[in-house]
């Protein structure tokens, strides 16, 4: 039985490792054992920076949105509340007040009346009232029209006009 040893397959076990490939010497370490090099997390930094200055400016963009969209909701409030105080009044018992010299009053932050400070108002509700044919006409017409102003800018924010008459508006 003469059998050749390149055709037999033993189990035995794998020769011994140099001392030189025991320690890890002279092995090239894998990508993964290095570790994050410094332009990666350059690179990486760079990334984060960028997305948070975005979201920075959007934060700032949907600030300033809100900020519009609360003062034309209470711009639209003091209009239609002015409107309505006009309407009670009635026709007769609302005193003319022309665009020279119109109703003012001054409203605060929430729509809260501050006639006695106007330097801290945030709006500004004017209102005209002008008859044609001139009062005390009971066929006459009564535009009134009220104007909301962002005070100190006097930036128009609404305005509405309607005509008043005998039987209401």
């Amino acid at each position: 039985m003469n059998r050749n040893k390149s055709t037999i397959c033993t189990t035995e076990n794998p020769p011994p490792r140099s001392a030189a490939g025991r320690s890890g010497a002279g092995r090239i370490k894998s990508r993964s054992s290095r570790g994050i090099g410094f332009l990666e997390v350059l690179v990486a930094s760079a990334i984060l920076m960028f997305c948070l200055s975005v979201m920075i400016q959007l934060w700032f963009v949907l600030f300033s949105l809100s900020a519009r969209a609360n003062d034309r909701v209470v711009a639209f409030n003091l209009q239609r509340q002015t409107l309505e105080q006009v309407i009670e009044t009635g026709f007769t018992n609302t005193p003319e007040a022309p665009a020279t010299s119109p109703t003012v009053h001054y409203f605060g932050i929430n729509g809260d009346n501050e006639d006695s400070s106007s330097a801290t108002a945030r709006y500004k509700v004017s209102t005209t009232v002008v008859s044609t044919p001139a009062l005390p006409s009971t066929t006459a017409l009564r535009l009134v029209t009220v104007t909301v102003a962002q005070e100190p800018a006097g930036t128009v924010i609404c305005q509405i006009s309607d005509y008043l008459t005998q039987g209401g508006i």
